[in-house]
């Protein structure tokens, strides 16, 4: 059973990742009842229910963004597998209105993934940007990314962590093998030998292990990656919060009580980061219960080519939310080295909504 109490209080910056308004939100924390058995009360119904009346109105993206929600932060029965498979249809629909988006399913390992894809084309082979999110992230969520890959000058290709969303492979600490399968299959539609990865939380992680292994990942671009001290407190049965040991079990498929000695030897040491050739551009959160400040001072020390941000939250409210989505998108397009213009506005709304946070901060009642 997943805990309600860590369900509001870890969904926040989930929601307002995809854009979901705050208002829209707390209502729905609001209507959620601990002792509620099905229907008005429970996680999925509240969040369900807002994505069929969006579909209603034919607002697909809304639906993507509700269901999602619905699914968070894994499929643990059939309500949630039914908002999964929803939200994935919703998408569907809304990308053929789009035009330009494309369907990758992929075997691999006996099992397989998908991708959704922008840009791809064997005439003219664009620089790649690897999207690939978290451990409850799924690849739905990059709808506005895909939108817009015609102005930024490279091909845009988003998927999913093993054991995520449609994802059926078993996430391990061999799952840099998925990514060089992508990379060597997309190799014929994009020029993967310019990849920038957007990897969120343990999607950074796998991808900054991938970089040490794969000199055509030219960029990466993360937020709140836990690099080596996650781990090594994972592995010494540090107390982890209960929405992240459940949802790591599930993608693992590991049980609970094994955890720590599956985690022991994922962290990156210190030798291997200093041999690390590609840049990172590191969006750090100074309360990130999954990648702690020692992890950051790590880069810092280590990683020759850092660009580094910190907030005191990453995702805690909707402009927090969306300055960081704004500072990975500029990010990844200076480390692809493309689309200077996006690039710009990209980077200048980002930093008009940090001085906006700042100046907040320092008016009279402002929260602390």
């Amino acid at each position: 059973m997943i805990p309600v109490a860590e369900l509001r209080r870890f969904a926040l910056p989930h929601a307002y990742a995809q854009g979901i308004p705050g208002d829209v939100v707390h209502r729905v924390m609001r209507n959620l009842n601990e002792d509620a058995k099905g229907g008005p009360g429970v996680w999925t119904h509240e969040w369900s229910s807002l994505a069929k009346a969006a579909e209603a109105h034919g607002r697909d993206l809304d639906a993507v963004r509700y269901y999602t929600m619905a699914r968070f932060p894994y499929v643990d029965g059939p309500s949630r597998q039914a908002a999964q498979n929803a939200g994935v249809e919703a998408f569907d629909r809304w990308r053929k209105r789009v035009r330009g988006i494309s369907r990758l399913d992929l075997p691999f390992d006996g099992a397989g993934f998908a991708c959704w894809a922008a840009g791809l084309s064997q005439r003219s082979s664009l620089p790649l940007i690897l999207v690939l999110g978290g451990v409850t992230s799924t690849k739905e969520q990059w709808a506005p990314v895909l939108a817009g890959a015609d102005r930024l000058g490279a091909a845009v290709v988003v998927t999913e962590l093993p054991g995520v969303g449609e994802n059926t492979l078993t996430y391990g600490s061999d799952s840099t093998r998925m990514l060089m399968y992508l990379l060597d299959l997309l190799g014929r539609a994009a020029d993967a030998s310019r990849t920038c990865v957007v990897g969120l939380s343990f999607g950074g992680h796998l991808a900054l292990r991938h970089a040490l292994e794969d000199d055509r990942i030219r960029g990466l671009a993360t937020a709140g990656a836990p690099v080596r001290d996650f781990f090594t407190r994972a592995a010494h049965r540090t107390p982890l919060p209960r929405l992240m040991t459940l949802t790591l079990s599930h993608v693992m498929r590991t049980p609970v009580d094994r955890l720590p000695a599956a985690l022991a030897d994922w962290g990156v040491d210190e030798e291997r980061l200093t041999r690390l050739r590609t840049p990172v551009a590191y969006a750090a959160s100074r309360d990130d219960e999954v990648a702690p400040p020692s992890d950051v001072r790590l880069l810092e020390q280590t990683v020759p080519h850092l660009r580094l941000v910190e907030n005191d939250a990453l995702g805690g409210r909707p402009d927090q939310a969306a300055e960081t989505r704004l500072w990975l998108l500029s990010q990844a397009l200076r480390l692809a080295g493309t689309a200077s213009g996006v690039r710009r506005a990209a980077s200048a709304r980002a930093r008009v909504l940090r001085a906006r946070r700042r100046l907040a901060r320092t008016l009279p009642g402002a929260p602390a």
